[in-house]
């Protein structure tokens, strides 16, 4: 009972400092109370270093650690890669690609590290254009955006990287800053506030919402003297499919960012973006991801109010 009552006069002090909704064209400013350690009174306790939900219905802010904090943000970039590529292309979907040498991930040889992930393929083979992008997104395929860069680098007069930055800046993404297009490199940073422009921006997009709800992908490979054989890739995203009812969402890691997870769910009919930033471990993002998601649909409301 005391502590019952110690966190009801807990949630009455700070009721006044919560707004009641945030205005997605206000970029999900939650500086009214960043300074404030709340994260473990009014939602789960979490390993990832920073997180954010957000109800999209009315802006509200359901949840917030850290959460304009700059951290690197791995295969989270691939969103914005695949949306300046969509937002380039000339070349048709069914456009037979052909593999170069600047396209491969070259893997490390230690065996402790975690290698790059990418499609088995090789210099001189070809994959239509739509496969390309659709594995890309779906197993999170790192020379599939080297090769989505390179095509937009042939037929535009700004870099790549250039254009992802600009489109950055466009969206209000203030404090984010893209180096290269894969997310290997860490370099490659942003907050949780930020993404959740990016998240808006890129649902926009028949094309990306599509791949991202896909479990498993087949797709040929076509060999120089025309024979092909199938890869088949699956998605990174391990709550595909769950009572979380995930419209989308993206995976990442490196060891400086470790896990991070970007998404949409409409989990209880409720549109809520959800961002996790340096969680633990692989399988911790997941269940921190469908913690926030349950709870914030279940109470955010409640606790804001």
């Amino acid at each position: 009972m005391f502590s019952f009552i110690l966190n009801t006069l807990f949630l009455i002090t700070l009721a006044p400092v919560f707004p009641q909704a945030i205005f997605l064209d206000q970029a999900i400013n939650v500086k009214l109370y960043k300074d404030i350690d709340t994260s473990y009174s009014l939602g789960p306790e979490l390993t990832a270093e920073s997180a954010l939900t957000v109800n999209l219905e009315n802006g509200e802010v359901c949840f917030s650690k850290n959460s304009s904090k700059i951290l690197p943000i791995a295969s989270i970039t691939k969103l914005m890669s695949t949306l300046i590529f969509l937002e380039n292309r000339i070349q048709e979907w069914d456009e037979k690609i052909l593999i170069k040498e600047e396209d491969l991930i070259i893997n490390s040889e230690s065996d402790n590290d975690i290698e790059p992930s990418g499609l088995n393929i090789r210099a001189g083979q070809s994959i239509e254009l739509e496969d390309i992008f659709m594995a890309g997104l779906i197993k999170s395929a790192n020379d599939t955006m080297k090769i989505l860069a390179r095509l937009i680098n042939s037929s535009s007069d700004k870099n790549f990287v250039y254009l992802m930055n600009e489109k950055a800046q466009f969206l209000g993404m203030k404090n984010t800053i893209f180096v290269e297009p894969t997310g290997l490199d860490a370099g490659n940073k942003s907050t949780a506030e930020d993404i959740v422009k990016l998240i808006l921006e890129i649902m926009k997009q028949d094309k990306i919402r599509e791949a991202l709800k896909i479990r498993t992908y087949d797709f040929p490979v076509f060999e120089i003297n025309g024979q092909k054989n199938y890869q088949r890739v699956w998605n990174t995203d391990k709550l595909l499919g769950t009572f979380v009812n995930l419209t989308g969402a993206k995976t990442g890691y490196l060891e400086e960012s470790g896990y991070c997870f970007a998404g949409l769910s409409n989990y209880k009919d409720k549109q809520l973006v959800v961002i996790l930033l340096n969680a633990a471990t692989d399988q911790v993002r997941f269940q921190e991801a469908k913690s926030l998601i349950w709870w914030s649909a279940e109470n955010c409301q409640n606790i804001l109010r």
